[in-house]
């Protein structure tokens, strides 16, 4: 690998490359990707109506780790980024699509294994299956890393996307958090071992970092590639904050449905009025205007009818009679 196309050489500050030179240096990474790997896979099992599958820190804790251990046995296959939610999991691999099935099929057994020595019944059915979505561009990959690293934020108003501590969305463009490290696993006394990976097999890296009682991201995640393929990381930023129209395609691939904030909701609804009803402010549409676009909240950005009659300013009862089935 050509470390220049990630690592500035030090003669340079970041701020003195023009936007058509850091744009060069994206697609110069993105190219040595399509180069040394088949292909780009957003790996996502079913989550919307699924049961809970993780329902203690413990189960997230080992998932962490068995992803570690996973990505240890497939050498060929890279890691970009992932997030674990509670009843589905997000993961963007470099590799063929038939290691990537491997990989998925690697995970699935070991959980199961998990769960029957936990002696919980955990429903796994859903689990089973996954939708492989290509990244097949520059602004494709980008799009699957923004949409993947701000999932949990999205749902839980406790986090951002750079403090959700069950994937590798809280290492992007932040420097301390991969420099933190609770120590190497070789160092751990070998019955603790046995218990992080819950195998008597620990014929794992002795270099492994430790953190919060997993094996960390930084050994395994393919951080300078994911970070590569963004200008900067104010570019980054831009991309899981604001880019609400990429979220909303990638979720349709995936059969997903997408949730939005309340206030990228509102930046939604403003942007609608202005391009569709030239108004500047929805308060003041007429009320069929207001139906027409709560319907459009509702089939297109998924929007509950809570949130819609909020940001319209509608009687909840009249949103409800509109959209009867979600409620």
């Amino acid at each position: 690998m050509n470390k220049a196309l990630f690592v500035n050489d030090g003669n340079q500050s970041p701020g003195s490359l023009s936007f058509s030179d850091k744009e060069k240096r994206c697609n110069q990474v993105f190219q040595w990707i399509c180069d040394n790997y088949e292909g780009i896979w957003h790996l996502c099992t079913p989550g919307e109506g699924q049961p809970v599958i993780f329902k203690k820190r413990d189960d997230y804790v080992y998932m962490m780790t068995l992803i570690a251990i996973c990505s240890h046995t497939f050498d060929n296959l890279k890691i970009i980024t992932f997030e674990i939610m509670s009843n589905h999991l997000h993961i963007l691999m470099c590799g063929t699509r038939d290691e990537v099935i491997a990989f998925h099929d690697m995970l699935k057994r070991k959980l199961r294994n998990y769960f029957l020595k936990q002696s919980s019944p955990v429903d796994l059915s859903s689990f089973a299956y996954a939708k492989l979505i290509p990244a097949d561009s520059l602004e494709s990959f980008r799009n699957q890393i923004a949409y993947i690293n701000r999932n949990n934020y999205v749902v839980d108003p406790d986090h951002t996307p750079f403090s959700y501590p069950f994937g590798a969305n809280s290492y992007y463009f932040t420097p301390i958090a991969k420099r933190y490290s609770e120590g190497l696993f070789k160092d751990l006394y070998i019955k603790d071992r046995r218990k992080v990976v819950h195998s008597r097999y620990i014929d794992y890296p002795d270099t492994w970092i430790m953190q919060y009682g997993y094996i960390s991201p930084v050994n395994y995640v393919m951080f300078d590639i994911g970070e590569g393929i963004f200008r900067d990381a104010r570019h980054y930023f831009q991309k899981i904050s604001r880019d609400i129209e990429s979220w909303k395609e990638i979720a349709s691939q995936l059969g997903d449905s997408i949730y939005y904030t309340d206030d990228e909701l509102s930046a939604v609804i403003f942007r609608l009025c202005k391009q569709v009803y030239n108004c500047d402010n929805p308060v003041l549409l007429p009320k069929n205007a207001k139906f027409e676009l709560a319907r459009t909240l509702h089939f297109d950005y998924n929007a509950d009818n809570k949130k819609i009659a909020r940001q319209l300013k509608l009687d909840k009862g009249t949103v409800d009679e509109l959209f009867p089935f979600r409620k």
